[in-house]
């Protein structure tokens, strides 16, 4: 598998993409580039060879097999798991890219380039931790960011019609009284409902690696931000060849549009008392699917013996993730509280009286 190395043309150095700028750029010199005009000037034919070649004593076979990929610039060894298709060389720091992980079939049709900073990154880490009300006070104080990784995630962007029908059993309650009597009415209705609503660009991860609900937290995604895909916007970045097929994401990707169709259409049955569905029906149609990379920032971090995992939306700044939380600040904040709330109940008793 051939190399797409980003060497500076002016002095060598290691191009990355610049989200600020939208066009690579050298640390070293400030050159920058277009990312449609620039040309690699110093590829490799290095052949990514497995990793259990190089352990003959192993008899087990990993589910995420890794490569070892030769610099082109260096000759330094670089190991990538099999779905790795952007990343650093570990000795010289140049940036490369497989290129058969992104060309052929596996060529997306889309990507949405970074348009946040590393350092827009860890503000937002900062930011999102010290509104935590209940965090462990020590955490903010002891933890340490482990790692802060920009990568390119592959997702499947599903389009297709959704038609609706759907039959619903609803109630009118009407209550009134005299001066003997109290009166309920309960009247039914049966109510019908047909459409069709259109969906574009229903994302879906693509990758084994990011958890599901964590790349669903930090949607949505701007897609007229979208343009036609360049191998120059991965400079600097991780990115993963997708993983999980199309097939494999089409329920999920299904199921999403046929809720959204059926909590769009109960929406239009209003003035009711309650309302229960009898039975709700979708057919879809003129299905398409294309391929995607999105930006996103995951950034690890460890606290007494724990890991948590946090990620920002590389595009929008939209920041999500898990934190513990501490007894004691609850404690401190609802005792209060509770105790405001015990001693206004009990005047008001005492008044009553």
């Amino acid at each position: 598998m051939a190399l797409h190395e980003y060497e500076c043309p002016a002095c060598g150095g290691a191009m990355e993409f610049n989200p600020k700028s939208q066009k690579l750029k050298c640390p070293f010199c400030d050159s920058e580039f277009d990312v449609k005009d620039y040309v690699a000037n110093h590829n490799s034919d290095s052949t990514g060879v497995s990793a259990e070649e190089y352990n003959t004593q192993s008899t087990d076979k990993d589910d995420n097999e890794m490569f070892i990929y030769s610099c082109g610039s260096c000759g330094g060894e670089i190991l990538a798991t099999e779905s790795l298709g952007s990343m650093k060389c570990p000795f010289c720091s140049n940036n490369v890219v497989v290129k058969e992980k992104f060309t052929g079939k596996f060529t997306p049709d889309y990507i949405i380039p970074f348009t946040k900073t590393r350092e827009d990154a860890m503000q937002a880490y900062s930011g999102y931790v010290k509104n935590k009300k209940l965090l462990p006070k020590v955490f903010a104080e002891q933890n340490h960011i482990d790692e802060i990784r920009g990568i390119y995630v592959p997702f499947w962007l599903f389009s297709a019609t959704e038609n609706f029908s759907g039959t619903y059993e609803a109630t009118k309650v009407r209550t009134w009284s005299d001066s003997n009597y109290q009166y309920t009415e309960t009247s039914h209705y049966s109510i019908e409902r047909e459409g069709f609503e259109m969906f574009e660009s229903v994302p879906e991860d693509g990758s084994k690696e990011m958890p599901d609900d964590l790349m669903e937290s930090i949607e949505p995604y701007d897609r007229t931000a979208m343009v036609p895909f360049n191998m120059g916007y991965l400079a600097g970045f991780l990115a993963n060849k997708y993983n999980v097929t199309a097939d494999q994401d089409r329920d999920k990707a299904l199921q999403r549009m046929k809720e959204t169709i059926s909590s769009n259409i109960r929406k239009t049955i209003s003035g009711y008392s309650t309302l229960r569905p009898l039975s709700e029906n979708c057919a879809t149609r003129d299905e398409s699917i294309k391929y995607a990379l999105y930006p996103v920032y995951v950034l690890n971090t460890s606290w007494n013996g724990n890991n948590y995992l946090f990620a920002m939306n590389g595009q929008s700044g939209k920041f999500v993730g898990n934190l513990p939380w501490s007894l004691k600040q609850a404690l401190k904040y609802y005792i209060p509280i509770a105790a405001g709330v015990a001693a206004a109940a009990f005047a008001v008793m005492m008044i009553a009286l």
